[in-house]
């Protein structure tokens, strides 16, 4: 009778133990996932004007250039690791500045 109450205590134990590991690993794993989104959000603070931090941005930027940005499937280029890329509406000014601007900024040589 003593050797089966003391399993069944046992038993308790280990249950409780594994559940408060569980819900603490979860609790850190939404912490964590938290604090990588902030970061993201907080590079592109870091950016030039008109220009948006990417984990991966195309090596097939639109520019004064070359306004029509290839398709992903025709970009030879790799992707560009923790960068930042000329927003929406926006061309790499590859003869002037480097910065981003509209169309209509880009300088006519």
């Amino acid at each position: 009778m003593r050797i089966l109450l003391a399993a069944v205590i046992f038993s308790l134990v280990i249950v409780t133990f594994s559940r408060n590991s569980d819900s603490d690993e979860s609790s850190s794993r939404e912490i964590r996932r938290e604090k990588s989104s902030e970061s993201e959000e907080d590079r592109s603070k870091f950016c030039p004007p008109n220009e948006k931090w990417f984990q991966c941005g195309t090596g097939c930027e639109k520019s004064c250039t070359h306004p029509r940005q290839p398709s992903l499937r025709n970009c030879d280029l790799p992707c560009i690791p923790f960068s930042c890329r000329c927003e929406r509406g926006f061309y790499r000014d590859n003869r002037g500045t480097g910065r981003c601007v509209r169309r209509s900024k880009c300088k006519k040589w």
